[in-house]
Order: structure tokens, then sequence, then C-alpha cells
């Protein structure tokens, strides 16, 4: 009978082996298209694959929980150094930085909104907006009617700029504050227009930049994103005043282009201290995944930068608005 016994015992046993080892191999593949995606992707498909670190994350824990459960020792220790190689890509957004002072409630709210321009639940979004009580927004993909339907925020945010237009790229920015200056820029031949305004915070002198790249669904757009990145570097690298860039960025943290546009700014990301925040796509309002899947494999790129000199108060991610973005509000304190 004990023959039996540990005949039954050994394809069980043989099982295991093949799955502990097996998983490590998926663990493996996952953690080099990681790293490899977010130090040397360069091209456009390896740069998109760069966007999903906290899902490479998510699905190299899994392999090591199942890797666990087989009691094999070695590929549960590989695995290990895997995902805490995974780890060290998204730990550094929950450390505090110098200058984030999370005690601190701020006192210059600004709201960030991909509004859709085939959303057509304004009411929500003007609601929200009005709740938020922001002291600078700033709207894109708006178009004449979108215009029309956000005009009651001047009531508490009368001073305005930008333009809407017929595709996915108006921008509109309000601003409780008078804007000292505004006017649209084109920073590269074939970019989509951005705002730069400048305006004054209790004394203290701002740069504003709002922008909408491209998104990179093909190889022209993605060229056109980077060099809108390039161009604007260039540009902030002139400006003098402490800066505050805000927008749809169509790019994670992840991505090298993304690295080198911030080494080139010297600007900090307010997420920084605050956790990944994933901001598209929306869990309600994104058609073409169910929507338990679509938290899953949401991204970071709508984005708020700021010059180092700015402190960081809050920064949060907004309720659905029927867009297939969720809106960003970060706090300052000037």
């Amino acid at each position: 009978m004990s023959r039996v016994f540990a005949f039954m015992g050994q394809p069980r046993s043989r099982f295991g082996h093949l799955l502990a080892w097996g998983l490590l191999v998926g663990v493996g593949v996952v953690t080099a298209i990681a790293l490899i995606s977010s130090h040397f992707g360069w091209p456009l498909y390896l740069e998109l694959l760069s966007h999903f670190q906290r899902q490479y994350w998510g699905l190299s824990v899994l392999g090591m929980g199942t890797i666990g459960l087989t009691r094999r020792r070695l590929p549960f220790c590989l695995s290990l150094l895997c995902v805490t190689a995974l780890t060290a890509q998204l730990l550094p957004w929950y450390l505090p930085p110098h200058f984030v002072a999370a005690s601190e409630p701020g006192n210059y709210r600004i709201l960030i909104a991909n509004v859709n321009r085939q959303n057509r639940d304004f009411e929500a979004v003007l609601q929200w907006a009005q709740q938020t009580n922001p002291d600078l927004a700033l709207f894109m993909e708006v178009d004449a009617r979108w215009v029309e339907q956000l005009s009651p925020l001047q009531a508490e945010l009368p001073h305005m700029a930008g333009q809407d237009r017929d595709d996915n790229f108006g921008l509109v920015l309000y601003s409780r504050y008078p804007l000292t200056t505004a006017e649209m820029v084109n920073f590269a031949a074939d970019s989509m227009p951005s705002i730069v305004a400048t305006t004054t915070v209790q004394g203290e002198s701002l740069a504003i930049v709002g922008t909408h790249p491209l998104p990179p669904v093909n190889r022209q757009y993605f060229q056109s994103r980077n060099r809108q990145l390039e161009q604007l570097g260039q540009y902030l690298q002139t400006v003098e005043l402490p800066q505050v860039v805000i927008g749809d960025f169509n790019i994670t943290m992840w991505s090298p282009y993304y690295r080198r546009w911030q080494q080139q700014t010297g600007l900090k990301n307010v997420r920084h201290g605050f956790g990944i925040l994933p901001s598209w796509p929306s869990a309600e309002s994104f058609p073409p995944l169910p929507s338990w899947l679509t938290p899953w494999l949401a991204i970071p790129i709508d984005h708020g930068l700021v010059s180092p000199e700015l402190t960081v108060g809050r920064v949060q991610i907004g309720p659905d608005i029927g867009s297939d973005h969720r809106p960003v509000v970060l706090d300052l304190m000037i």
C-alpha cells in the first residue's frame, strides 16, 4: 500500500515542480518586459509596453504567490527578486519627496479634466467642478458646446483663455486670479496647441502651461507627441518664473521619453508621495472593457508637474464624470 501512495505522490510532486518553474519563466518574462521597455523603450511598440508597470507588478506578485504554494524554494526566491525589481519601479511614487507637505491643505487648487468631446454629461462635469472649487481649471477636448456649458464657472473663475476645437484638442483655462499673459502656442510644427499663461497668486508670479499632445496610436502621432514634449521642455528652460505644467500628456512616468523630458525641465511630478493614481480609462465610461476590469488596466497619463520650490499639499483623482478620463485635483502651497 505504501508503494501505491508513493507512486500516486510522484505525479503531484512533478506537477508542482513543473508549475513552479513554468510560473518563474512567466514572472521573468514579465519582469524583463517591464524593465526593458521602461529603460530602452525608444521604439513605438516597446514604449507602449512601458506604461503598464502596475499591471506587471500585480501579475508577478500573483505568480510568486502561486509558486509559494508549490513550496519550491529556489523558484520562489528567484521570483521574489523579480517582484523586488518591479516594486522599485513603483515604490518611489509612494515615498514623499522634500517638496511634499502632506499635513498642509494647500491654498491654490488646480483641476485637470479631459472631458472627452463625445461626452455630453455637461451637468455632471459642471457640478463636480463647482463642488471642487478650484482656483485654476484646465479642460481638454472642449468644443464650442462644451465652452457654452462650462460658462457658469466664470462666476467664480472669471479669467479665461484658450480655444475650442471641433477635434479632440480644444483647451480652455479658467482662473480665479487675473491672467497677466495668455496665448496659444504650437511648440512643434505638427503639435497640438498649448495654453501658455502667467498669473500672480499670493504675490507669487507663476508660469502656467496647459498641454495635450497627440496619443501615440501610430508612428506619426508618436513622433508628434515626443517632439511636442521636447520643444515644450526647451521653452520651459527659458522661463525664469516658478512653473506649473498640467494636462493630458498621453504618456506615463515610466516612458523613457517622459524621463528624458523631466530631466530636461527639472520639474517634479505632483504624484510623488501620493501614489500612482491612474486616470485613464475610467471604469464606467470606456465601453471596450467591462467595468470590473478597467481599474486593473488603468494608467496615469493626466499629469501635473511643478517647479521644485513649489510645495504640494495634496493630490487626488476625481470621480467618473462621463469621460474616459478621471480628473486630477492638486493643491499647492503658494
